[in-house]
């Protein structure tokens, strides 16, 4: 689903009515002005928004809880100084900016633009007074909501071959401002759950410093990759800004950080990954590829909690805040900030590469193959972390160690 019509400025960026392809490649390179834009304006602004950050207070300390959490960890803050957040905003700014000035204001973009904007302030407003978790999940569920009113449907589903499972068993339909708005069920309902999980299993891997940036960062690129594949220009555009911002952003925020993405950069990465993976068309399945990793973790950790925690209700279960994520067991192992990142990094592009490198049955055994391993990969390490602290609980010198 493309719809929205190119500016003629987006046009002259990408010479789209000159789009005779010499090589291969050109089809990709000719994308490289937004892909330097992205990273220019993250390299220019990213120091500015940390002193403001640090100006205001909005910063996270190491080994302290933050206020107004009253469930918040402070082993998580493994970070070693104070260190601004916000850094965000260098790449969902661009995306606020970029849509209205590229891209026809229309039924496509409006509830896109209006759900980031949603996002941004709420998770921005996170940041500076660490809103409660039910304020948290209000705006995300209202930015996914805005997103299942609009015309984007998920009216059907394809998961490996052109078979699809529709999901359309009633259809609601208006108009506002001359804006078309559809709702189908069951559907719809299914996008709001997705685009939720997307950016909560997304967020949650931003636990150890530069790892969501460059996880993100891997996602965007096959995003990229996937879209102009398949000719969808809206997402090709933003996936490559938005790459071009992170790279920008991980400049800074790769350990030791200068800076870290906050919530207002964790909580709009996964809806943009879920929001443009389903414009393209990409199969549900390469989607759950992409994002194998963040939402096995998810699911794992939710599962761990609620057996370990046994919360009495689900806004119970989301303030409970531990060290159980993967990245945290991998640190348990005594590995680094600097080679946990590389660790995840390179699992996220061995299943995106496979993820778009497989089409039809091969997608099937691809998609069994990535989920089996990380699940195998979770629970080993899982298994290595727990049984390493509990050594260190019986050694004799642990009673001395501080």
């Amino acid at each position: 689903m493309d719809i929205s019509i190119p500016s003629k400025i987006l046009e002259k960026i990408l010479k789209i009515n000159d789009f005779s392809i010499s090589t291969q490649y050109d089809k990709y390179l000719n994308y490289w002005p937004l892909l330097l834009a992205g990273f220019l304006f993250a390299i220019l602004f990213v120091p500015i928004i940390g002193k403001i950050a640090k100006k205001w207070g909005v910063t996270y300390q190491p080994k302290t809880k933050r206020k107004g959490r009253e469930f918040d960890n402070a082993e998580k803050a493994i970070h070693e100084v104070e260190t601004p957040a916000l850094g965000g905003l260098a790449v969902t700014l661009p995306i606020l900016i970029a849509i209205p000035i590229l891209f026809k204001l229309d039924a496509l973009t409006i509830p896109i633009l209006i759900a980031s904007a949603i996002l941004v302030i709420g998770s921005t407003l996170d940041d500076i007074f660490n809103l409660p978790a039910k304020v948290q999940l209000g705006y995300q569920l209202l930015a996914a909501s805005t997103i299942a009113v609009s015309i984007i449907d998920l009216s059907s589903i394809s998961f490996f071959a052109d078979d699809l499972l529709n999901l359309t068993s009633a259809t609601w339909s208006t108009t506002i401002l001359s804006i078309p708005l559809s709702f189908v069920f069951p559907g719809d309902l299914i996008l709001i759950v997705w685009i939720f999980l997307c950016i909560n299993s997304v967020k949650w891997v931003g636990g150890s410093p530069g790892l969501i940036e460059s996880y993100s960062l891997n996602i965007f690129i096959l995003l990229f990759l996937i879209a102009v594949r398949t000719f969808s220009l809206f997402t090709s555009t933003l996936s490559i800004l938005i790459a071009g911002s992170l790279l920008g952003l991980l400049y800074f925020a790769f350990p030791p950080p200068k800076i870290m993405s906050g919530s207002s950069g964790k909580t709009a990465y996964g809806f943009f990954i879920s929001v443009l993976a389903l414009i393209s068309g990409v199969k549900f399945s390469t989607t759950i590829m992409l994002l194998a990793l963040p939402i096995i973790d998810a699911l794992y950790v939710i599962l761990y909690r609620y057996i370990k925690y046994k919360p009495k209700n689900p806004i119970e279960l989301i303030k409970i805040n531990d060290t159980s994520h993967f990245h945290h067991r991998l640190l348990a192992l005594n590995l680094s900030t600097k080679q946990t990142l590389l660790i995840e990094t390179s699992i996220s592009i061995l299943i995106g590469s496979l993820a778009i490198l497989t089409t039809g049955a091969m997608r099937y055994f691809a998609l069994i193959f990535s989920l089996a391993l990380v699940i195998g990969l979770i629970v080993f390490i899982n298994y290595k972390a727990n049984k390493k602290e509990i050594e260190k609980e019986r050694s004799p010198e642990s009673k001395y160690s501080y």
